[in-house]
């Protein structure tokens, strides 16, 4: 092979034998799928990039999309009125750049010399990730098998680099190929097409829509040699199938490779694609592409990103299966998250996907940027490096009515910062480059002109494209936090005096447990924010509700961040809060929080942050199983996962999935790495009962690790693959303790090329659980049996103007009775119309017929969540927005102080007039056991209105 060094796979069939393929995570066709999911984003892919094309398979083994991005960024509209052009922005979203993406849906197919033709996949082959990677379709029919896989490969690291993060990003191509094996016992004959659609997108953000209705074909397709080439002034590809005969016009091409394979032989066919935003870029892309057989580059890929991960294996005594699929779970998010960004060819940064593919392509999203780089750099932590030079000009809009616009993004510089000096140890970086630490100095002055007067407390408006429910939101000033932390490091290594800093952030610890702390219904807990006084506008809520974004994923890094430790009472209480119905945005049926005070969309950053804010093992086994239903097919979480037909919505939540990453290292297996202290801190505190890492780059540092927990001992043993001296804090748990617990601490110097191998004897905890819906059922009713709707704003079917919302109730008893076979039945007013809902299911059009319905519950344990659901059609003249239907109040109380209140439902309409009631009776073994009725009040949209402000911002004064 014309290689260096080791090869890791010589052959094909040496490939297929020894690479990694998971148990957990491949894919067959989905028809619903494939006629419901009309957005790119959610569509069921296979994805891969490196770091410049971003490439996308399906289950019918065809290469749907790849892309590659235009150099302009430019900036885009944050926030204000919505003029109805080409394309607008949210509050979030400060900058994009366009994407030549060619929607080609590029797929093989076989034409034997006796007539038969074959597709190269069909809906029965099957889908997996490659050694974590390659996406790779595998078929077999009766005469032959065939496996179709495509990669845009990583340069090699011993090339000469251009980039300023080589080897990434690698050529703007990739390989699109087919291995063919005759199984047929014969000689077999025939030709090997290659065909795809010519349509090009350069520019979509409309989410919802069908995504091939947005494309363009290209201005001219023409042959230039061996090349088809398809051109567009935003957009150009050359494609060439290797070996092929090319027949026909540019826009009508017949391509394909006359081929002769004896029995049981196989042969592997390649398509080489350049994309680039322009014409003139192609040749310097194949001129990289053309430099080593798909196999070679295949090597070359292969050896990157195991040489960064090295070999995984992870365990959980209580599920032997959970265990084997986190390490999988693991890869995905990281390779998901390095998928979002986009890097030109010297290697800055030029966007972060949220999501790859995205519903709004190239666009960044300030939320995520943060999770997103900060989970990759524990496995290519020189990409923090372009990110931080890309934030030092775009942590802020071009134009926006605040200068606190959003402090999550305007700091995000300085938590990478903060991320990379402990992942790398590169104090020289922060020395050579001035500019760099003149912008952070810059932030961390803007962070002190956004300080209270009195209080060391900073401000917020947004979070990213929502707003953060109190002026001093609690999040807000953990990532603050962080952020004064990563800038006092960098002012020691310029040997600067960080005084004013230190300061600051012990008063910071005071004021936030002062301030952002008070009663809740398990004990004290943190409350989620203060307006200190400052909400004269009323743009943020009420001061007296208790909150937890859906999508706050800074609070539950505090014990990361130093704040205290996993088990401090109010952060603890927090996270038992966040899971129960005194809280007024928990959903029982998604069973996560969804994302805003009053409801709205179901967050899976909501499931990360269940599994982040537990406690004991059992509640960090039941939410890791959440999680687990939560995923795609391919191991992915999408931002949205409404059922379990339903689960990629929106787009791959990269958020999420990069704030679990960091979690997942530092807590569960517990791996805290500072390179400027050359110390190691191992300290797990999850769920993982024994992990083993085999070469495994911790950021820039490299260690063997087996950790093992039994019974009565611990083993920790370390092997340093690094050129200098690591000191390692190993910090033990008591066994059966999750998050809970003193650790007891042991120091030992590692050795540059060392093994330690420690053993420490443990005692066993006795771990006590805590009855969250008992809680309920004893402080909300006399009687044991809680039966209520639930939720502020009702979800609706459909995001547009829609007339068909869900109204669900929930059911929960502590009752002395097995309740065995529960049902709920309702009656909606006259001309209204109801339907069931199955539970966690997602029906695309349910169907009516008149006004009543029985949802069957079935069993009902006590001190445990059920729900019954039910769809509810309104008239024609009743259909509105997403925020048209909504209680009059959430109707459970947020204390242990007071019962249940009595709700009403409000409907946008016409004009304010009753409407009647909405009566239903939960029954068990044909026992009536409640009656819950809601009157329906139909408001006026200026009443509606003033009911929808009263509720978000509370009463006006």
């Amino acid at each position: 092979m014309h290689l260096r060094g080791n090869v890791i796979y010589n052959t094909w069939e040496n490939f297929w034998k020894k690479a990694y393929k998971s148990s957990y995570f491949r894919a067959q066709y989905d028809e619903t799928s494939e006629r419901t999911d009309w957005s790119l984003s959610e569509r069921q892919l296979f994805t891969q990039s490196n770091g410049r094309t971003l490439l996308g398979q399906d289950t019918m083994g065809r290469l749907h999309f790849l892309c590659t991005p235009h150099d302009k960024i430019y900036a885009v509209p944050s926030g204000g009125t919505d003029l109805g052009g080409q394309f607008k922005g949210y509050i979030g979203q400060y900058y994009q750049n366009d994407t030549a993406l060619l929607l080609g849906k590029m797929k093989y197919d076989l034409e034997l010399d006796n007539g038969l033709m074959i597709s190269g996949a069909n809906k029965q082959s099957w889908t997996t990730y490659y050694d974590d990677f390659l996406p790779v379709t595998a078929t077999e029919h009766p005469e032959l098998e065939t496996r179709i896989f495509s990669f845009a490969p990583i340069l090699e690291k011993e090339a000469v680099p251009a980039s300023s993060i080589h080897p990434v990003p690698g050529p703007a191509g990739a390989f699109y190929c087919i291995e063919v094996k005759n199984i047929s016992g014969c000689k077999m004959k025939g030709k090997l097409r290659l065909s795809f659609d010519q349509k090009f997108v350069n520019q979509f953000e409309h989410y919802g829509k069908y995504f091939d209705d947005y494309t363009v074909t290209p201005y001219k397709s023409e042959w230039d040699q061996k090349l088809l080439v398809l051109w567009h002034p935003e957009a150009c590809a050359a494609i060439q199938l290797l070996d092929s005969v090319c027949e026909g016009q540019g826009d009508n091409p017949r391509i394909y490779v006359p081929f002769e394979l004896k029995a049981n032989e196989s042969r592997t066919f390649t398509t080489v694609i350049a994309l680039t935003p322009k014409r003139e870029e192609i040749y310097s892309a194949l001129g990289t592409l053309y430099q080593h057989t798909p196999l070679e580059w295949l090597n070359v890929t292969d050896d990157f990103w195991k040489e960064r991960f090295g070999k995984i294996t992870t365990d959980i005594r209580e599920n032997q299966e959970a265990g084997e699929k986190y390490r999988d779970m693991q890869v995905r998010f990281i390779l998901d998250n390095f998928n979002c960004l986009s890097f030109r060819e010297d290697g800055s940064l030029l966007t972060n996907w949220q999501g790859a593919p995205s519903h709004s392509l190239s666009r960044l999203w300030g939320i995520d940027i943060t999770p997103d780089v900060v989970s990759v750099m524990y496995a290519v932590p020189e990409v923090g490096k372009s990110a931080m030079f890309y934030l030092a000009e775009r942590n802020r809009p071009r134009y926006s009515l605040y200068s606190d616009h959003s402090m999550f993004y305007y700091i995000s510089l300085l938590v990478i910062a903060g991320k990379y000096l402990e992942l790398t140890g590169d104090e020289k970086f922060f020395r050579d480059h001035p500019e760099l630490v003149a912008a952070i100095d810059e932030i961390y002055d803007g962070m002190m002109k956004h300080k209270h007067k009195e209080k060391a407390l900073i401000s917020s408006r947004y979070a990213s494209d929502l707003i953060v429910f109190c002026k001093y939101d609690y999040g807000a000033n953990v990532q603050c936090y962080y952020a004064l932390k990563s800038y006092r490091r960098i002012l020691k290594l310029l040997e600067r005096d960080a005084t004013d800093v230190d300061r600051f952030m012990e008063q910071m610890k005071a004021d936030m447990k002062e301030l952002m702390e008070g009663s809740g219904p398990f004990g004290r807990q943190i409350t989620g924010g203060n307006n200190l006084g400052e909400n004269e506008e009323r743009f943020y809520i009420q001061d007296d509700l208790n909150y937890y974004g859906g999508e706050d994923t800074a609070t539950v890094m505090a014990p990361l961040y130093g704040l205290y430790e996993f088990d401090y009472e109010p952060y603890v209480n927090l996270h038992r809060y966040a899971r129960s119905m005194y809280i007024t945005n928990y959903d029982p049926e998604f069973q996560t929080m969804r994302e805003l005070h009053f409801g709205m969309n179901p967050s899976a950053t909501g499931c990360t942050l269940k599994l982040g804010g537990s406690l004991t093992r059992q509640e960090m086994l039941d939410n890791l199983n959440l999680l687990y239903e939560r995923l795609d097919e391919t191991g992915s979480l999408f931002w949205w996962p409404r059922a379990t037909n339903k689960k990629r919505c929106l787009t791959r939540c990269s958020q999420g999935q990069g704030a679990w990453i960091q979690q997942s290292i530092e807590q569960w297996f517990g791996l805290r790495m500072d390179g400027t202290q050359k110390t190691l801190v191992i300290k797990p505190q999850g769920l993982l009962s024994g992990y083993k890492l085999q070469k495994t780059h911790l950021g820039a540092y490299v260690f063997d690790i087996e950790y093992r927990e039994e019974k009565g001992k611990t083993v920790i043993n370390i092997k340093n693959y690094n050129e200098e001296a690591i000191k390692v804090i190993f910090e033990v748990r008591k066994y059966g303790a999750g998050a809970q617990g003193e650790c007891r601490k042991v120091e030992e110097l590692v050795l540059a090329g060392a093994l330690v191998e420690k053993e420490f004897v443990t005692e066993t905890m006795a771990v006590q659980e805590t009855d969250i819906a008992g809680a309920e059922c004893s402080t909300m009713t006399e009687d044991g049996i809680l039966f209520s709707p639930y939720g502020i704003i009702m979800p609706k079917l459909y995001n547009s103007d829609c007339g068909i919302f869900l109204f669900r109730y929930l059911i929960s008893q502590s009752t002395d009775t097995e309740w065995k076979n529960a049902e709920v039945k309702i009656e909606v007013p006259d001309g209204w119309k109801v339907q069931y809902k199955q539970f966690y299911h997602w029906d695309y059009q349910p169907v009516f017929s008149d006004n009543k319905a029985v949802c069957m519950v079935g069993e009902v344990p006590q001190n445990t969540h059920k729900v019954a659901g039910f769809y509810i059609s309104l008239p024609d003249e009743l259909a509105g927005g997403e925020k048209s239907v909504m209680l009059s109040e959430h109707p459970f109380p947020q204390d242990t102080q007071h019962k249940m209140k009595q709700v009403t439902l409000y409907v946008e309409g016409q004009k304010t007039q009753a409407a009647g009631v909405i009566s239903a009776s939960l029954e068990t073994d044909g026992k009536q056991c409640k009656v819950s009725e809601i009157p329906v009040l139909i408001l006026s949209k200026e009443d509606y209105a003033d009911a929808l402000d009263k509720m978000y911002h509370g009463t006006k004064k």
